[in-house]
């Protein structure tokens, strides 16, 4: 995902691009902000902007080795931690343990809902998952 593939953000944009430019990078980053408003997909795009080998003017190429590897989630700088949820199969499971689930549904949801991936993965719980309806309630699937 390249910054022009994000709808809106430009002031933040214009910012991740800037410290790239100064050699400014902090080592950690906090975006937040409601869901749906774009942060993991900023995110994911900022790592292929400092990881590109071929940077453009305000973004990164999308064709270089590293870009193409961002594309299909394999890069071995990318490490994406995403909920899980306990079942037959996985007693205590990991990121790692959905990749395979995880990669095609974030690249067709580059704005992925927190109840559709729940969802999905939910096929092998029995319970179903857990999920926050209203701040300080949880409700089953």
């Amino acid at each position: 995902m390249q910054f022009k593939d994000i709808i809106g953000q430009a002031e933040v944009k214009r910012q991740l691009i800037q410290e790239v430019a100064e050699d400014r990078i902090p080592h950690a980053q906090l975006l937040t902000g409601p869901a749906g408003n774009g942060k993991l997909a900023l995110a994911y795009a900022f790592g292929q902007y400092l990881n590109c080998t071929n940077r453009k003017e305000g973004d990164s190429c999308g064709e270089c080795s590293s870009c193409r590897k961002f594309s299909k989630l394999i890069h071995p700088d990318l490490h994406m931690i995403y909920p899980v949820v306990k079942n037959e199969k996985f007693k205590e499971p990991t990121s790692t343990d959905y990749i395979d689930k995880w990669r095609p549904f974030f690249l067709e949801n580059t704005y992925p809902a927190f109840d559709k991936w729940m969802n999905l993965i939910a096929d092998e719980n029995k319970q179903g998952p857990f999920m926050c309806t209203k701040p300080g309630k949880l409700s089953g699937n």
